[in-house]
């Protein structure tokens, strides 16, 4: 039996363990989760599929006040073992209220709340995974609250990005430690010392009109994590987003920009100075006249991501790594928290060069 194997039965017997007594206590546990099974096909490669992710999460409820929440994914047919998050939550009022632990950074709309049949297409699009690096976490603590003219905040002290897995095609997406000490990322890169520099974000949302979520991220903090070579390091982060949805009509636009200091340090690595990301999608449910729980939705998006939107002297821009992605496909729910997932994308990057994909997948939560 491998450790990844032993590494989950163990995880599953815990669960088991700790939450039989309480179990019957349907007020101050609760078990959920969400996963989905991927079939890529792309033009002059290998059709692939991947059963992505799997995972469970636990919250319990202490007392009025006090609550802990936990998940832990499970990656590539359970080849692979994350922490989601773990944190605990102290509620004082509606308006402020603590939260420490590991927690997911509130930049953008997806990465806290990245379920997949919250998105329609089998992917996220690329603006959520290079600009912004989701599904992304920290450790840390902060304020959270919510206002009933439907103002909502997050404001937290987390550990910093580690620059040693900055990479020319990736942006910042390889610089997360995930919380542990000899984390192994890119080319097996040890990211030690995630905890010598540290951030501050926070993401302000409104939602206080029918139909209209706007919300506004920033990020900022060091990343150089204690190598003397990268002193000075450090990642600024803004991100805008808005979504409209009346009707069956879903609208959303979102715009992410990371701009990374003194970033000629890393200039071995070719690593961009300033990292930009925007897509429109615009989606309509074809059965929302039936005003049923059935939807069949189709969506076109269009993106623009360009991991050398700017670059520090010594370094030539990559025209591969400005990609224009336009996404076309349909989403069928059955209900609402499962969707059965196609659709078709084409890459252009700047030299012309460009890629087609064909995906498939189901997904569902819990």
């Amino acid at each position: 039996m491998t450790l990844k194997t032993r590494m989950i039965i163990s995880f599953m017997m815990a669960v088991l363990f700790i939450s039989a007594p309480v179990w019957a206590e349907e007020s101050k546990i609760h078990f959920h989760g969400y996963g989905e099974l991927h079939y890529n096909g792309q033009n002059g490669a290998v059709d692939k599929v991947d059963f992505h992710r799997m995972v469970w999460g636990l919250s319990y409820q202490y007392n009025d006040r006090i609550s802990v929440h936990s998940e832990v994914d499970f990656e590539h047919a359970a080849q692979e073992m994350e922490l989601e998050y773990a944190h605990v939550d102290f509620n004082i009022s509606p308006l402020l209220n603590v939260r420490a632990g590991a927690m997911l950074m509130p930049v953008g709309h997806l990465n806290e709340f990245h379920e997949p049949p919250l998105f329609y297409s089998v992917e996220r699009a690329k603006v959520q995974s290079t600009v912004i690096p989701t599904t992304w976490q920290e450790a840390g603590i902060g304020l959270f609250g919510a206002s009933d003219a439907g103002l909502k905040y997050r404001l937290y002290f987390v550990s910093g990005l580690n620059a040693k897995g900055f990479e020319s095609g990736k942006g910042i997406r390889e610089g997360r430690s995930k919380m542990s000490a000899g984390h192994s990322s890119v080319n097996d890169k040890t990211l030690y010392n995630s905890g010598d520099d540290f951030a501050v974000v926070a993401r302000v949302e409104y939602a206080g009109i029918p139909g209209v979520n706007v919300g506004f991220s920033g990020y900022s903090g060091g990343a150089d994590q204690g190598v003397d070579a990268n002193n000075g390091v450090d990642v600024t982060i803004v991100e805008g987003d808005l979504r409209y949805r009346w009707k069956g009509l879903d609208i959303t636009a979102v715009y992410a920009q990371v701009d990374i200091g003194d970033a000629q340090k890393l200039s071995a690595k070719k690593v961009g100075e300033k990292i930009t990301g925007f897509y429109g999608e615009v989606g309509y449910d074809l059965l929302s006249y039936r005003g049923g729980k059935e939807k069949l939705v189709t969506f076109v998006r269009v993106e623009e991501v360009n991991t050398h939107a700017a670059v520090p002297t010594g370094v030539t821009a990559d025209p591969k790594n400005d990609l224009t992605i336009k996404a076309f496909g349909l989403a069928f729910y059955p209900i609402s928290d499962v969707a059965f997932k196609v659709d078709w994308q084409t890459e252009e990057d700047g030299t012309g060069a460009d890629k087609e994909f064909v995906n498939a997948g189901v997904a569902y939560m819990f």
